[in-house]
């Protein structure tokens, strides 16, 4: 397991200073650790010249690439909290998040500006990441150095590592999959190449290009990379954690079967990262499943609910809202599960997604799952329709070439009768976030859904 220390990079530099560290296949260069660990101090610098004091945030709206990483590493000097915020994002939810986060210096594309009523900040804090959203508004996460170290020493529990890992980073850095990335790399010097990016393309050149061993994708990801010819860049890879929606167990025993190191996994901006992994090589065993805890997170299972504890866990969100104690909390997810007699976790979905037909409760995800396992079905998502008789009914909204024959006799040999959606609507894309989660509420509620 690798040491928590106050400067991740210092040490790394100082062991491994000449090494390759990061390769930017957006910018076109690299960097060794020396070099990183001199741009972060240069950062550390002028954030200090500027009056930036421990427990304040900065804000940095830059893609995945040295800068980026030069910019983690200097607040982590300072002690200060970055907030990391897509280059993507629409100019109301970047506002809404300044707003909310009230940093006292934002970095845009290199530029630093001083934005107005900066917050004190909380001393402590590494990171602060704003959720997905799929349920509600985003809320800003406060993570701590202990809790990324943490997430690190989890993930390599899990993977394992050895001298030749380098992982591809192609997930964008303001989702804790993709900044979790940064310090795992540094922490276990494990060489990162990003991209500023999710194209096929530019992913399966850059595993052959940079001898990448190891890979970070959510599920229609992989399914990309597959549909542009991708399986044998893929088949060499020594692990491809899929992590941010559920991997259907179908698909997972199929990809297995063609030699995709596929570990499915499961995790939350709560807790930095993954807290359950499929360790390679045992995807086929485990389809379905998400895997066992690592021993840096408590998993538990209370009336249902999946509830997360350990020292990857969140000290509470930036405003009010759960209050977990650092050491000893629990956090309790919304999210339905079970542990096996191996010890296994099944993600069994959303608490507040169940929907009740006929007095059944259905878990949209595992309808999704025989959906999406369907041969000529490229994605799928299933809601409720209020019902005079029935409650609710089942609907889904498809993507792909299969009729809705086809599907719904696929559907037939796989679930019990109240599961099977009694409608499928067709589309060309389906509401998902950047991290690649299903947006549900409205989106599915649309007029011409009826």
């Amino acid at each position: 397991m690798v040491p928590i220390v106050d400067d991740p990079l210092l040490q790394v530099a100082r062991r491994q200073g000449p090494r390759r560290a990061l390769v930017d296949r957006g910018s076109g260069f690299w960097v060794s650790w020396f070099d990183l660990d001199g741009l972060a101090h240069e950062w550390a610098r002028r954030f200090r010249s500027l009056g930036l004091l421990p427990g304040q945030r900065v804000a940095v709206v830059e893609p995945a690439g040295v800068t980026f990483a030069a910019l983690l590493h200097g607040c982590l000097k300072v002690g200060a909290a970055l907030v990391p915020i897509s280059p993507g994002a629409p100019a109301p939810e970047l506002r809404r998040i300044l707003a909310d986060a009230r940093p006292r210096l934002l970095v845009r594309a290199g530029e630093v500006s001083e934005p107005p009523a900066p917050a004190a900040g909380t001393p402590g804090d590494a990171a602060v990441v704003y959720t997905s959203g799929t349920t509600g508004a985003a809320k800003g996460v406060r993570l701590t150095l202990a809790n990324l170290v943490a997430s690190a020493e989890g993930c390599q529990e899990s993977l394992g590592s050895n001298e030749s890992d380098r992982w591809l980073l192609c997930l964008s850095p303001h989702h804790v999959g993709g900044l979790s990335m940064f310090l795992r790399s540094a922490l276990a010097n494990q060489p990162l190449v990003t991209l500023p990016r999710f194209e096929e393309r530019a992913v399966l050149e850059a595993i052959a290009a940079e001898h990448v061993t190891l890979v970070s994708l959510v599920p229609t990801m992989l399914v990309r990379l597959l549909e542009a010819g991708g399986l044998e860049t893929l088949r060499g890879l020594r692990a491809i954690l899929l992590g941010g929606a559920p991997a259907p167990a179908e698909l997972v025993a199929r990809w297995a079967a063609d030699g995709i190191p596929v570990c499915p996994s499961y995790g939350l901006t709560e807790t930095g990262s993954q807290v359950a992994t499929v360790p390679p090589g045992r995807a086929a065993e485990l389809a379905g499943s998400a895997g066992f805890p690592h021993s840096r997170a408590l998993v538990e299972i209370v009336d249902g609910e999946i509830v997360v504890g350990g020292p990857v866990l969140s000290p509470g969100y930036l405003n009010p809202g759960f209050e977990p104690a650092p050491a000893g909390g629990r956090f309790a997810t919304g999210d339905l599960g079970r542990l096996d007699e191996t010890g296994a976790l099944w993600v069994l979905g959303r608490q507040d997604d169940t929907i009740i037909t006929g007095g059944e409760n259905v878990h949209p995800e595992e309808v999704e799952a025989v959906l999406r396992a369907c041969p000529g079905v490229e994605d799928a998502a299933v809601f409720g329709r209020d019902d005079p008789t029935w409650g609710q009914v089942l609907e889904a909204v498809v993507v792909g070439s299969a009729d809705a024959a086809a599907i719904t006799a696929w559907c037939g040999e796989r679930l019990p009768s109240f599961k099977i959606p009694r409608r499928i609507h067709f589309s060309q894309v389906l509401p998902r976030n950047s991290a690649g989660k299903l947006l549900r509420g409205s989106h599915f509620r649309s007029p011409e859904l009826h």
